[in-house]
């Protein structure tokens, strides 16, 4: 087989999630949002023989782009364009897979995804268990993945094995005055929250009251597990650990990345992390973490593994804050580093985008290009736009919302990139949020 097959379902957590676990109330455990589907087309592949397989086409003038910096690979997708996608009711990995798996005549479209899928081996963002695998590739199975993506049980195993990790966890009715010993503020988290979907901060007593009401109405309706509850470590620095377990066990690093966070939500990752590597090298970090690793490995788990890890301000090494057994945002720039070899300073941004008609994305790269912002071949710094499906879609008269997502290569400031790519949206009726 020559080439892997690169798919990537962005919420799989909602696929491995369970109904009988115990939820925050509503609106705490926030939705999905219809453009993170279309974020897919980020997710490059390693090599020219491989296949990006997205949603929906991705955008030629983006793919053209990406060639001229030396990014080839090739590209196919389920849909044959956004709209087709809309038509179907936007269906997700997950609803394309069920189909295939039913051999629903109405949905033989499907079967060139089937197809490809079953005729390479592929990488996902994430394992999902009804997706179609070559008979030659062997992936975890639901349950390895569950353990080794649940809150709850990567607590359990940390404290088990004396690696130090934040959390109690909220398994059943007699845990619930757990909660009040805690101190305020605290985090409450979902088993397979992400990204600030399910989790909420406690300030006061009176939350705690009303949370405690909540879980027990689930409980006397039969469900369980699946709740941690943090304390608010004062950070200094978000960082994560990018990770691989090999199928026979061997245990690669591959990189580390300082995080941005906007509170609980995501914002960006710097690659150039010498200084930050030069700190966690003096401390325990990398024998926890390989322990931890280990540890999934024994219970079934082989593949990507992300580990969100702190600083405290008093310079407490904190190594696991949570796992996400899956690739990550982090692993995603560190390919696109290595596929257009890139040098110096790298980052990586998102942004949320208004705008009231479909974005052109040639008139982007153009006023970028003539600002002198967009990195092109040649250049010493510059911003390289890596996804912009969700901004493609056709509206009405309302205004839609997308996500713009960059790398920022050279010496110039994050601001100074996000004033510039603010003033080329509001030149096309659009602006950042």
């Amino acid at each position: 087989m020559q080439g892997h097959v690169y798919w990537a379902h962005l919420d799989p957590e909602a696929s491995w999630n369970c109904a009988n676990n115990l939820s925050l109330p509503s609106p705490m455990g926030a939705k999905s949002a219809l453009h993170l589907a279309l974020l897919d087309e980020m997710f490059v592949p390693a090599r020219s023989e491989d296949i990006a397989l997205t949603m929906t086409p991705k955008c030629q003038a983006l793919h053209e782009y990406h060639i001229s910096l030396g990014g080839h690979y090739r590209i196919q997708s389920v849909f044959d364009s956004a709209e087709a996608w809309l038509a179907e009711n936007t269906p997700s990995w997950p609803n394309v897979f069920s189909l295939i798996a039913q051999s629903s005549e109405s949905y033989c479209h499907f079967s060139k995804v089937n197809v490809l899928l079953s005729s390479h081996f592929q990488t996902p963002y994430a394992y999902l268990s009804n997706a179609p695998t070559a008979s030659e590739q062997t992936l975890p199975d639901l349950k390895a993945v569950q353990f080794a993506n649940s809150k709850s049980t990567i607590t359990q195993l940390c404290q088990h094995m004396e690696i130090p990790c934040a959390g109690i966890v909220i398994d059943q009715d007699k845990d619930l005055h757990k909660l009040h010993e805690l101190d305020y503020p605290y985090v409450l988290k979902e088993a397979f929250g992400v990204s600030g979907k399910g989790a909420y901060l406690v300030k006061e007593s009176r939350i705690t009251e009303r949370l405690q009401r909540h879980f027990h109405k689930q409980i006397d309706s039969g469900k369980h597990g699946g709740l941690i509850a943090q304390p608010w470590l004062d950070i200094e620095i978000d960082f994560s650990s990018q990770w691989c377990i090999d199928g026979d066990g061997e245990i690669r690093f591959l990189g580390l990345c300082q995080v941005v966070n906007s509170g609980f939500r995501f914002a960006g990752i710097d690659l150039s992390c010498s200084a930050l590597m030069h700190t966690i090298e003096r401390s325990h970090y990398f024998e926890h973490v390989r322990l931890l690793l280990s540890a999934l490995f024994k219970h079934g788990y082989f593949g990507p593994v992300c580990v969100d890890s702190a600083i405290l301000k008093d310079g407490t090494v904190y190594p696991v804050i949570e796992v996400n057994a899956r690739e990550s945002m982090g692993s995603i720039a560190m390919r696109w580093q290595q596929k257009l070899s890139l040098n110096g300073p790298i980052r990586l941004r998102q942004y949320d985008v208004q705008y009231q008609s479909a974005i052109q994305l040639e008139d982007i790269l153009s006023k970028l290009s003539k600002q002198g912002t967009l990195f092109e071949e040649g250049a010493a710094d510059g911003v390289v736009p890596l996804t912009t499906a969700s901004l493609l879609l056709p509206t009405d008269s309302n205004l839609a919302k997308g996500r713009w997502v960059q790398l920022e290569c050279g010496a110039q400031s994050s601001e100074y990139y996000r004033e510039a790519l603010s003033l080329c949206l509001s030149e096309v009726g659009a602006s950042l949020l």
